[in-house]
C-alpha cells in the first residue's frame, strides 16, 4: 500500500516538474519568436535590408535589436533598431565576428566564448564579447567595430564576496 502511494506520488512530482519545464521552455521560445517577429517588421519598414542573416540583441544603456544582412544590391549591412531609433551601417571595411573570435582565441586559447554581439552606445559602434577564462572569471571586452581596437574591458569574478 505504502509502495503504491510512494510510486504515485513520485509520478505526480515528475509530471509536475515536466510540465513546469515545458511551460518555461515554451515561454522562452515564445518570447524569442515574438522578439524576432517584431525585429523583422522593423527591418522591413525602417531599413533597406532585404536579406536577414542574423538577429541578435545588445543590452547596454539602451537595448538594441541588431540585424545583420544584405541590402537589395547584395551589400553586407547592419542595423541597430529599437522602439525609437534605427541606425544603419555598411559592413564593408568593418571588423567581422570571425576576426573578433580569432583575436579572443589568440589572446587566450582556453577562453570559453559565451557571446559576441554588435553593440552601440551613443554613436560608438563596437563588438561586445563575453568569455570565461581559466580562473572562471567572466571577461567583457569591447572592440571598436571598424578598427578592432580594444575600447574597454573588465572582469567579474562570480566567486568573490
Amino acid at each position: 500500500m505504502y509502495l503504491r502511494i510512494t510510486i504515485i506520488s513520485l509520478i505526480c512530482i515528475l509530471a509536475l516538474a515536466g510540465s513546469f519545464a515545458y511551460h518555461l521552455a515554451s515561454s522562452v521560445v515564445g518570447d524569442r519568436s515574438a522578439f524576432e517577429e517584431k525585429v523583422r517588421e522593423w527591418t522591413a519598414k525602417r531599413t533597406t535590408i532585404t536579406q536577414i542573416d542574423e538577429i541578435s540583441e545588445y543590452r547596454g544603456k539602451e537595448t538594441w535589436a541588431v540585424v545583420i544582412g544584405k541590402n537589395r544590391f547584395g551589400t553586407p549591412v547592419i542595423a541597430w533598431l529599437n522602439e525609437k531609433h534605427a541606425k544603419f551601417d555598411s559592413l564593408e571595411g568593418a571588423i567581422t565576428e570571425k576576426d573578433i573570435t580569432a583575436t579572443l582565441q589568440k589572446n587566450d586559447p582556453t577562453a570559453r566564448i559565451m557571446h559576441i554581439v554588435p553593440g552601440m552606445e551613443g554613436e560608438q559602434r563596437f563588438w561586445e564579447t563575453l568569455f570565461v577564462d581559466k580562473q572562471n572569471r567572466y571577461n567583457y571586452v569591447y572592440y571598436d567595430f571598424k578598427t578592432g581596437k580594444v575600447l574597454k574591458s573588465y572582469s567579474v569574478n562570480p566567486t568573490a564576496t
